[in-house]
């Protein structure tokens, strides 16, 4: 068994969103965990507030700028211990918010 982050990229310009949308998509992958926990491979996830930065280097000078700035971020993470890549991809494949334009990563933990 091997461990994965499966990160969710997200279109930021969405954000704020209504309430009502928001707390939908929360209760969709609160409920992915669950199933993921229920099934042993689920190791950790959470969902990651925007409100942070990004640093970068441009012309030798360090910047920082708000992550709203930016026009995709991640919106959450999930740890999972799964066979292999082609498992972990399986998995991902049930993202619950990629009808909302949400794209998923899948990359072994090293």
């Amino acid at each position: 068994m091997a461990e994965f982050i499966l990160l969710i990229r997200e279109d930021l310009s969405k954000y704020p969103m209504p309430e009502a949308e928001l707390t939908s998509l929360i209760q969709a992958h609160t409920n992915w965990a669950k199933d993921l926990s229920q099934r042993g491979i689920f190791k950790t996830g959470y969902g990651v507030d925007h409100n942070g930065k990004v640093l970068g280097m441009i012309k030798n000078k360090l910047t920082v700028k708000p992550i709203k700035d930016v026009k995709e971020g991640i919106g959450g993470f999930y740890i999972i211990d799964v066979e292999d890549l082609d498992a972990a991809i399986e998995i991902a494949k049930e993202c619950p918010t990629y009808n909302v334009g949400d794209q998923m990563e899948v990359r072994p933990l090293m």
